[in-house]
């Protein structure tokens, strides 16, 4: 084989290579942050963005009950999940508005 087809086929293998590879880390911490981690919670547990009527709204019925620290929410059909209390205050720290709204699902 020629030094130059060789030389095509490093070159190939090196660009294929490096065009898949994953970015370097920049030292950042990749985790979610606190309102984040209760959002996810509440969707984990099966609440919807906009099922509100239904009674599993992720804001209603889900987010608003966790950060306001009420655990009976009116017209949920779903449990709240677990939040660890530290999350829901880091997130207030960040966010004092995150989840301040109107608590529960509208009934028919």
């Amino acid at each position: 084989m020629k030094a130059s087809a060789i030389l095509c086929i490093t070159a190939f293998l090196f660009l294929s290579a490096t065009a898949f590879a994953e970015p370097a880390q920049s030292g950042k911490n990749h985790e979610p942050g606190p309102c984040r981690q209760i959002e996810k919670a509440c969707m984990d547990a099966g609440f919807i963005k906009g099922d509100a009527k239904k009674g599993d709204g992720l804001w209603l019925d889900c987010i608003n009950p966790l950060m306001q620290g009420i655990t009976t929410v009116p017209g949920a059909t779903k449990a709240l999940p677990a939040v660890d209390p530290g999350v829901v205050a880091a997130c207030k720290a960040k966010h004092p508005k995150f989840g301040q709204g109107k608590v529960g699902s509208k009934s028919k």
